[in-house]
């Protein structure tokens, strides 16, 4: 599953309002067992509201850690993802989010620091209860506060989410060439069992994805529909980013020619098409053929070679597994294992998270009257 989909779900600041105070009304205060006489109003509501804070405070801090810690460290990821989530929804704009609610964190310590003290220093049940009154009152507009990075934060999970499940460690090979050049086809012929489907979030179509296992490791086919199937300059900023993000995940690429009349494209058009992308993706290797040979003419065959030059020819139909699963286990050979992507900042950062966790212990200072 994709570290993305992984991200628990997210309340809205109102809702997160809800769920925090509405632990408060299941913490009670009952006589104990081995106290005779009646506990005064002072010592009732000082040991209730010690308690409901004693619990409130950890219960929202770790309920904001959690939504924070559910985001991967934007520095920590691979190149790939993080030109994604530029793309997607933008790098500057998560940390700010992120940060905001991190702050927030902060700002609740400092409240507990004082309601600690101001609780434990009541003499008096009004004093008491005026200090629980502030301490909510400040606790409710410290979340409201939480809307926007809240909201943003939700969106930023969807939009995440529909990324697919690419394994960024598998050798990958990426199919391109004009619409309906027969990439999803050479992709289903030769993946293994049924390849899957996604919805891919840069454009309307759908996403093509399948392995092929191969001894001890497993090889990710990839098709890039609305991508990498038309002229580079028709392509908006978004497509743009997102061809580069790919640039990434491809080890090698198949570029397919489809000289059929049916084809959206020229033959002069596709030869552009492969010029850009091989220009655009400089230090992948690329390998082209001519597909649709089983339907070819004579005549479309003699112009396709006049434009692209005589290149080897396929069929992405079943009758011609052979042939392709050749060319794949071919290419494969060429492709070196990829290296895992570690950052060493992750363990410090690690480090420096459990360090402020000490840090920011509190110890409530008054005394409850049951422990």
């Amino acid at each position: 599953m994709s570290q993305f989909k992984r991200i628990p779900h997210i309340p809205t600041s109102d809702k997160l309002a809800d769920i925090v105070f509405s632990q408060l009304k299941k913490i009670r205060v009952e006589l104990p067992r081995k106290l005779k006489k009646k506990r005064s109003d002072y010592s009732f509501y000082k040991t209730l509201y010690f308690r409901q804070f004693r619990h409130l405070f950890p219960d929202l801090e770790e309920r904001l850690e959690k939504i924070v810690s559910s985001f991967p460290l934007i520095n920590d990821l691979h190149p790939f993802h993080r030109d994604l989530i530029e793309v997607l929804y933008g790098t500057e704009k998560l940390k700010t989010s992120l940060s905001r609610i991190n702050n927030t964190k902060k700002s609740l310590k400092s409240i507990e620091r004082e309601v600690s003290r101001k609780l434990g220093q009541s003499e008096t049940a009004d004093e008491a209860k005026i200090v629980r009154k502030e301490a909510i009152g400040r606790i409710g507009s410290t979340i409201k506060k939480l809307k926007d990075p809240l909201d943003e934060l939700i969106t930023a999970k969807i939009q995440l989410s529909k990324v697919p499940d690419f394994n960024l460690y598998e050798k990958t090979i990426a199919f391109a060439g004009a619409p309906n050049a027969g990439k999803s086809s050479f992709v289903k012929l030769i993946s293994t069992g049924n390849p899957e489907i996604a919805a891919y979030p840069f454009t309307t179509k759908e996403l093509v994805y399948g392995h092929r296992k191969r001894e001890f490791d497993s090889i990710q086919l990839l098709d890039t529909p609305g991508l990498l199937d038309r002229p580079l300059h028709e392509r908006n900023d978004i497509e743009m980013r997102s061809i580069l993000a790919l640039k990434h995940l491809a080890d090698y690429i198949v570029f397919l020619f489809d000289p059929t009349d049916e084809s959206p494209l020229k033959m002069n058009q596709q030869l552009n098409l492969f010029s850009e992308i091989k220009e655009k993706f400089s230090e992948i290797p690329i390998q082209s053929f001519i597909n649709k040979k089983d339907i070819l003419s004579k005549d479309q065959l003699q112009n396709a070679e006049q434009v692209v030059g005589k290149l080897e020819r396929i069929a992405t139909i079943e009758k011609n597994v052979d042939q392709l699963e050749k060319i794949i286990l071919t290419i494969i050979e060429k492709i070196p294992d990829k290296k895992l992507y570690v950052r060493e900042e992750k363990k410090l950062v690690e480090e420096e998270i459990e360090k402020s966790k000490s840090k920011d212990k509190i110890e409530w200072i008054f005394f409850d009257e049951d422990d």
